[in-house]
């Protein structure tokens, strides 16, 4: 198996995957944030349909025009912000299952690679370890049978 350079890309991986996440997260602190302005407009609001004389009426919408006016950029900032580190942080788990993939396909070829090499700041280390483990077993076991050939799916060695 040849050796892979063990550096970050920019690119995406598994661009269905980590877009899809970025999509959801998006969506999920969208909602998370929708009841968090509404409960910072609740008052003005509450002021504006309650408000019986013009009095009561011009402090609250003053105060709900101000909110709209600082708030909203704010609104599109975080959410374009949350979408791209979601993006990125995706990363650090597509890279490891898009590796662990292919070393699951070299040893269904009948390959057992010595090692499973993830970036230090991946997630799944642990899985990629156990997955050396069972390649150095399997490839052991391979140069024991005497037929030479990959055990096929499902087959007991």
């Amino acid at each position: 198996m040849t050796t892979h350079r063990n550096q970050r890309r920019i690119r995406m991986i598994d661009r269905q995957y980590q877009f899809g996440m970025a999509w959801r997260m998006l969506l999920a602190f969208l909602l998370f944030f929708a009841i968090g302005i509404f409960l910072v407009f609740a008052p003005s609001m509450l002021g504006l349909l309650v408000g019986a004389d013009l009095e009561e009426l011009e402090p609250a919408a003053r105060e709900f025009l101000i909110l709209h006016r600082r708030i909203w950029p704010a609104v599109l900032f975080v959410l374009a912000g949350m979408f791209v580190y979601t993006a990125l942080f995706s990363h650090r788990i597509a890279g490891p299952i898009y590796r662990i993939n292919t070393v699951l396909q070299a040893m269904l070829r009948g390959e057992y690679p010595k090692s499973v090499t993830l970036r230090k700041n991946d997630h799944f280390h642990q899985t990629a370890e156990l997955l050396e483990r069972l390649s150095r077993q399997l490839a052991g076991q391979h140069k024991e049978d005497p037929s030479g050939r990959p055990p096929e799916p499902g087959e007991t060695v």
